[in-house]
């Protein structure tokens, strides 16, 4: 693949796009759902969740990277204190790129089809079971390794994988019924 100005360009709004999205879900996932937050940064419904699946099979490194940033966005203020920097850094790349990881690694075992075309509904619920596990389980093992809450680990990743698999259902199946509707609206004009 070769570099060029016009595809760092594009990469750079994706990932801002992406970024944006997140932040903005993340906020509205706080206003909807803030009762059902079990412990700080563990919620038992997380709508952005659905975003990072989206992004990431959607963009690929340019959506991670929008999560990435995305985090650091709405964690800027513990980016400023000396002692919480390290662990701010950690954990947005656990949030943007644990899922990247993921999607690789099942199209390394032939789990996802490598160009995502065939992708098939057991594929994505599959990716959408790996991801969440996995991303529950690395930022748990991030926030102990930092001592940075007083959590436990191995009772809060349930909560957390649990959050993740019910947001992203919910927005998967949510822009599922928008395409079906967008198709319908469409095929009605012709």
């Amino acid at each position: 693949m070769r570099f060029s100005l016009r595809h760092a360009a594009e990469a750079a709004v994706l990932s801002l796009i992406s970024a944006a999205l997140f932040a903005g879900f993340f906020r509205l996932n706080d206003l909807i759902f803030s009762a059902l937050e079990h412990s700080q940064g563990v919620n038992w419904i997380f709508l952005p969740a659905g975003f990072r699946v989206l992004l990431v099979l959607g963009m690929g490194l340019p959506g991670c990277l929008g999560i990435f940033l995305g985090n650091l966005y709405l964690d800027q203020t513990n980016l400023l204190s000396a002692d919480h920097a390290g662990m701010t850094l950690m954990t947005a790349v656990v949030s943007g790129f644990t899922p990247w990881v993921v999607m690789n690694a099942m199209k390394y075992m032939h789990m996802l089809d490598a160009s995502l075309q065939k992708l098939t509904h057991q594929q994505l619920l599959n990716f959408t079971l790996l991801y969440a596990a996995a991303n529950a389980v690395f930022h748990q093992m991030t926030w102990s390794l930092g001592n940075a809450t007083a959590h436990q680990p191995w009772i809060e990743v349930w909560p957390m994988f649990t959050g993740d698999v019910l947001g992203a259902m919910i927005m998967l199946y949510a822009f599922k019924g928008l395409l079906n509707l967008f198709k319908q609206r469409s095929s009605r004009s012709f």
